[in-house]
């Protein structure tokens, strides 16, 4: 695939990004000047996001937290990185880099990005790209996923039981469970938005099997919890949330392919994407770990006690949930 002069530049900064030494006050610089309209900087902070989806999963709390840290300002809502989180920023150099293969296969899907694309194609294209990564990136996001102070010990767990309808359905009105059941049946969802054994998930390592799998069967029900509408902006929203939460390497992909593409696509609009991964992101990493939380126990349950017990704060952004959809109406 011939690529453009722009792109070849975007694959040289994804690959260089850290590779020459970055502490955390250079990236939150970046994320200061990106917000100020800097398109060097907006340029670089969309290689950075694509960095840690490829190539160094393990820096993306280091990374994202200090890009917040820059868009927002002081009033930046996080706790303190982890010093096993911040060590990631010494050794961005030193992880395999994606083939001309990945590329190939990457701007594929940039190019070919529209409003007439399901969210389940997205979801699955976005999956597709990590069979085009190299090898050493498993062993790199098992490392990073066990880790991460969220994912409660995601290694030693045991495959949760699949989801069924009957059991959901038979739950109160107005319980979490009853909620869910009307949300998949409502809107023609799969129940577990794809299925485990079809996307390969037997052949992952242990950390990443159980996240994968735990991540498919409750991502509409984390829509439901923490508050994100199934609209393609919170969609962008709830994967930094995901990603801040697991550090989930499927969601870091998909941030990354939504902020390329709108730089690409539509780069008056890269300021409007940004501000939902930020927002998500800061999101996640104040929310309790989801994982650690047995939803299966809470499905008789209103939304509104878990939230409470549990201390969970549901999503707000500074702009409108279905942004893109009104756009898109208006363009019709």
């Amino acid at each position: 695939m011939k690529r453009t002069e722009r792109q070849q530049e975007f694959e040289g900064q994804t690959g260089r990004f850290g590779q020459d030494g970055i502490g955390a006050t250079d990236i939150e610089t970046l994320g200061a000047n990106a917000k100020a309209g800097d398109p060097a900087a907006m340029r670089e902070m969309a290689a950075a996001i694509a960095h840690i989806a490829f190539v160094s999963p393990g820096a993306s709390m280091a990374v994202l937290d200090n890009l917040t840290r820059g868009w927002v300002g002081e009033s930046a809502a996080l706790p303190g990185t982890p010093p096993a989180q911040l060590e990631m920023l010494v050794r961005l150099g030193e992880a395999e880099r994606p083939d001309a293969a990945f590329w190939d296969r990457f701007w594929s899907f940039i190019d070919n990005r529209d409003g007439n694309m399901s969210g389940e194609e997205v979801t699955a294209r976005v999956a597709g790209l990590a069979s085009n990564l190299p090898a050493s990136f498993v062993g790199r996001a098992e490392k990073a996923a066990i880790a991460h102070p969220g994912t409660a010990g995601a290694e030693n767990r045991a495959l949760p039981p699949k989801l069924t309808l009957d059991v959901l359905g038979a739950q109160p009105e107005g319980s979490l469970g009853h909620d869910f059941y009307r949300l998949i049946v409502d809107n023609d969802f799969h129940l577990e938005v794809l299925d485990r054994e079809e996307t390969g998930l037997s052949d992952m390592p242990p950390a990443l099997r159980y996240l994968n799998t735990r991540i498919l069967q409750m991502h509409d029900v984390w829509h439901l919890m923490a508050g994100y509408r199934t609209t393609a902006l919170q969609e962008v929203g709830i994967s930094a949330f995901s990603l801040a939460q697991f550090d989930h390497s499927y969601s870091g992909m998909l941030i990354a392919t939504a902020a390329t593409s709108t730089l690409f696509n539509a780069p008056e609009a890269f300021p409007v994407i940004m501000q939902l991964i930020i927002e998500g992101w800061q999101h996640g990493r104040m929310t309790p770990s989801f994982m650690a939380i047995e939803w299966e126990q809470e499905w008789q349950r209103p939304i509104a006690d878990i939230r409470t017990q549990y201390g969970i704060e549901a999503f707000t952004s500074i702009y409108p949930a279905d942004l893109v959809e009104q756009l898109r109406s208006a363009a019709a």
